[in-house]
């Protein structure tokens, strides 16, 4: 069948961890009572319990990560505002589906609808998590440290490009050593690797503008690559006790 590519989904498949929440313990942000929107009552219709983890555990992050950083200088009030602006960002994705990028899908029984799935809110939700927690460690030495350029343009080669800056706002959380109040540093890996492979494809995808038919195949390639990325994230951010323990405050 001829395939189309649609700006709206990344489906990626996250398997149910062993350490996950039943649906019983795992609670959302916000009162399921009282959900309205159709994202909310996606939220609180997931009978994995993933959904409302992964929810409650944004939640806990961006506002601990917000009172964490002060009200009385200049650049604690540009960091704070950059962290409003990226969390009206991550909002506003959630709540119309709108993943980073497009989905592959096969003409016929499926349909656009198939993709304003719980995969997309979850990409939308790990990927927030992941870069808040890569800002408060990403700094120009560390990135030499790490080998982070070379291992982004691993990935293509000649066809790196400087980073597309996405999520400037959140740039300073460098300046306030708060990695190892939220995150253990067994998840530092984790989130390095996908962010080196994130850059990447924001590079050949979106600067390069080659989402289309001609690249399909290599765009399927891609969203598998995802898929496999996306669970690393969710198995980290599971096993993490700090993150276990925010959720739990």
């Amino acid at each position: 069948m001829q395939k189309f590519l649609i700006v709206l989904g990344l489906c990626l498949i996250l398997g149910i961890s062993a350490n996950a929440q039943s649906p019983s313990e795992a609670k959302p942000s916000f009162d399921c009572a009282k959900a309205s929107t159709k994202v909310e009552k996606l939220i609180c219709s997931d009978k994995s319990g993933e959904l409302q983890k992964l929810d409650r555990l944004y939640s806990k992050l961006y506002f601990s990560i917000l009172k964490s950083i002060p009200k009385d200088t200049e650049e604690g009030r540009e960091t704070r505002k950059g962290l409003k602006t990226f969390n009206q960002s991550v909002m506003r994705d959630r709540n119309v589906f709108s993943c980073d990028f497009v989905a592959s899908f096969e003409t016929g029984q499926k349909t656009i609808q198939s993709y304003y799935s719980n995969y997309c809110v979850k990409q939308i939700y790990l990927e927030a998590i992941a870069t808040l927690a890569f800002k408060m460690i990403d700094s120009e030495a560390n990135r030499e440290k790490w080998n982070f350029n070379q291992r982004v343009e691993k990935f293509y080669g000649a066809a790196y490009l400087e980073k597309y800056e996405m999520n400037e706002g959140v740039n300073s959380l460098y300046n306030y050593n708060l990695f190892g109040k939220f995150f253990e540093n067994t998840t530092k890996s984790i989130i390095i690797d996908f962010m080196a492979y994130n850059i990447a494809e924001w590079n050949y995808f979106i600067l390069y503008s080659r989402i289309n038919e001609a690249n399909a195949d290599y765009f399927d390639e891609a969203v598998e690559k995802y898929k496999i990325y996306y669970e690393k994230l969710y198995q980290a951010f599971t096993k993490d006790k700090k993150l276990d323990k925010l959720i739990g405050s």
